[in-house]
């Protein structure tokens, strides 16, 4: 794939920005996952957006080696270009769009050329940024466009189907810094299964709220 930088904005159809939305909204903590870009003559648009089986907690999520294998595998099967996934995607949950140094240590580790990063929040903010890493580093904060691409899906269908693939793909944890009373491992890292609960989200936003439309 060869780009033109840096482009003025980064496209995403209707679909792939009401699953982000969607992903965030319904999970109450840290979420994240892949997506796939084409490029036209318009420059970048992300086509789709995939969940991986992952470990999540209020303040990190870590993706599964394995599933990731199984999923660039799945897409070579059907015959897709596996160097179209170009975008990493990030709930921040309730808190604000700020790159945390994670979020940057972990776009600066992705193989590849370029990457489109997004950064969500449960309020229905989207913050979009492009890297570049050849022929040098460089990073552009980007406005993200919603692209329509037909009849929307009936929502309470696609909340459903949102909602079943967080529930058997993301597990829950809590992490304790501390074990008071426990010499010897005290000050450890030790880490506990928790319930996923998807709880309705009350003023969610809508696309239109997050993004310029076109």
């Amino acid at each position: 794939m060869t780009l033109r930088f840096p482009p003025r904005e980064i496209r995403i159809r209707r679909h792939a920005l009401d699953k982000l939305l969607l992903y965030a909204a319904r999970c109450p903590v840290e979420i994240g996952g892949l997506g796939s870009v084409v490029e036209d003559a318009e420059g970048l648009l992300i086509s789709d957006l995939f969940l991986l089986a992952q470990k999540v907690s209020a303040s990190d999520t870590e993706l599964d080696p394995q599933a990731l294998f199984d999923f660039l595998g799945r897409l070579v099967a059907e015959g897709q270009d596996v160097a179209g996934v170009r975008v990493w995607w990030h709930s921040h949950a309730d808190m604000e769009l700020i790159w945390s140094e994670t979020d940057c240590a972990t776009i600066g580790g992705l193989p590849g050329d370029f990457w489109v990063a997004l950064l969500v929040n449960r309020r229905g903010e989207v913050a979009c940024r492009l890297d570049a890493f050849a022929p040098r580093r460089q990073t552009w904060d980007l406005p993200l466009v919603e692209v329509l691409d037909g009849a929307r899906r009936d929502p309470e269908t696609l909340r459903a189907s949102i909602d079943r693939e967080i529930l058997e793909k993301v597990r829950a944890y809590a992490v304790v810094h501390d074990v008071i009373g426990s010499e010897g491992i005290e000050g450890m890292l030790t880490e506990y299964p928790i319930p996923l609960t998807l709880e309705p989200t009350s003023g969610q936003r809508t696309p239109g709220d997050a993004t310029q439309g076109k």
